[in-house]
């Protein structure tokens, strides 16, 4: 039986919010976030990632490398998934506030549809880099994703001014206390 990677990644935040009960909010949120990345050499704190080629949506090149020297928040995203959406205008506000001081934000797309992909970034109006990851042939996941072990999303990376994870799939709470701590002080 072939496991269809996208309906899987639509099904398990709600079986867990329903397994776990709404109260549980937070803790599920929590399983999930620490269930989402299996172990990998490839995603360790205070390593750089390994680098990658994407394509921007006119077709061009996009590297991580373009954007060292800032703090980074890299995410994963796709058009299909609402908590990547409903994740967007929170990424807005930080971009606004700490961008000029040298933060960055560059989104990766999971999509398999680019036509999807490009209609979804048009809507939401994403200021900052995006780029699409490819897929091998009979992998449900991307390369990137499968490359740094990562399970669903969202998912984000915050890398530090060198290119060293600072943080894996952090809590929202947690990207705005890092960008507090590093630009306010």
């Amino acid at each position: 039986m072939k496991l269809n990677f996208k309906r899987l990644l639509l099904i398990t935040p709600v079986a867990l919010a329903l397994s776990t009960g709404w109260q549980g909010k937070a803790k599920a949120l929590q399983a999930h976030r620490q269930d989402t990345v299996i172990t990998n050499k490839n995603l360790t704190a205070g390593k750089p990632l390994p680098a990658f080629d994407l394509q921007t949506a006119d077709g061009k090149s996009i590297k991580l490398s373009s954007v060292k020297g800032k703090m980074v928040l890299v995410d994963f995203w796709a058009s299909w998934c609402m908590p990547c959406r409903a994740a967007i205008p929170h990424l807005k506000e930080l971009y606004k506030a700490y961008h000029a001081k040298g933060f960055e934000i560059m989104s990766i797309s999971i999509d398999q549809n680019r036509k999807a992909w490009k209609n979804a970034m048009l809507k939401e109006a994403m200021p900052w880099e995006q780029g699409i990851d490819k897929y091998e042939d009979g992998k449900d996941a991307s390369v990137m994703m499968n490359a740094l072990g990562i399970q669903s999303v969202p998912f984000a990376i915050m890398l530090d001014a060198a290119g060293n994870v600072v943080l894996i799939n952090p809590a929202a709470a947690d990207i705005d206390t890092q960008l507090k701590k590093i630009f306010n002080s």
